[in-house]
């Protein structure tokens, strides 16, 4: 069921790159729910990948950046107790749905979902242990603006970790051609280390093949991590 699903979502990019393209940036009006739940189908194998990275920690403040209709937060509760979990996305539809989705867990205190953009967060400095996004560094028109944000809101020492695919697995899919922005990792190590952050490497991961219809795709998971200097910048 779930290649079937992930298929699906490979056959309907190929009818309307363009339009996919501006909903997995952000996703708006009818189609919102819709791609939010074929993104997580089509992620899933990147966001558990990034966890097992993350090795979270009993009573951690953790931020997540895009967090789509936010049915994986089920998945970080389940890798530590009491984790203090926040969570900005700028799609308004988005965001209404995922605090539909979390009911329970944003009654008792432990999640706090924002309508807003992580060029501007609204939370204080050193506030959390680890923030973390998936799919989402490609929209990123001024990344320094981003990660300055980031790096201001992490504790000293506190790590970023960032998912998306490869390059190469990326511009298999046409929408890629449409506002996608993709950084080699020596750029992006560069653009960590201005701004605040120790580059402390990448890692990757071969996903399982998607077949959308005519032939098997090729899939890899990246997750570049930094580390707040706890020197001045």
């Amino acid at each position: 069921m779930e290649n079937q699903t992930r298929s699906n979502l490979v056959k309907s990019v190929k009818e309307n790159p363009e339009f996919i393209a501006q909903q997995l940036r952000k996703p708006s009006g009818k189609f919102a729910e819709k791609i939010g739940n074929q993104m997580n189908q089509f992620n899933e194998v990147l966001y558990n990948f990034v966890l097992d990275l993350m090795q979270l920690r009993d009573e951690e403040e953790v931020l997540e950046i895009g967090f789509g209709n936010g049915k994986f937060f089920d998945k970080l509760y389940s890798r530590a107790n009491h984790l203090n979990v926040k969570g900005i996305d700028f799609s308004e539809e988005i965001v209404r749905e995922a605090k539909l989705n979390n009911q329970k867990t944003i009654s008792n205190g432990s999640l706090e979902l924002f309508l807003g953009s992580s060029n501007n967060l609204p939370f204080d400095n050193n506030s959390f242990d680890k923030v973390f996004c998936n799919m989402v560094i490609y929209f990123w028109e001024q990344p320094s603006k981003h990660l300055q944000e980031i790096q201001r809101v992490l504790k000293p020492g506190g790590k970023f970790y960032a998912g998306s695919r490869t390059k190469e697995s990326t511009l298999r899919f046409s929408f890629a051609k449409y506002g996608f922005i993709f950084y080699e990792p020596d750029e992006w190590k560069l653009i960590l280390e201005e701004n605040g952050f120790d580059f402390l490497g990448k890692e990757q991961k071969v996903e399982p093949l998607i077949n959308d219809g005519k032939q098997n795709i090729p899939l890899e998971s990246v997750c570049f991590i930094g580390e707040k200097k706890t020197r001045a910048f």
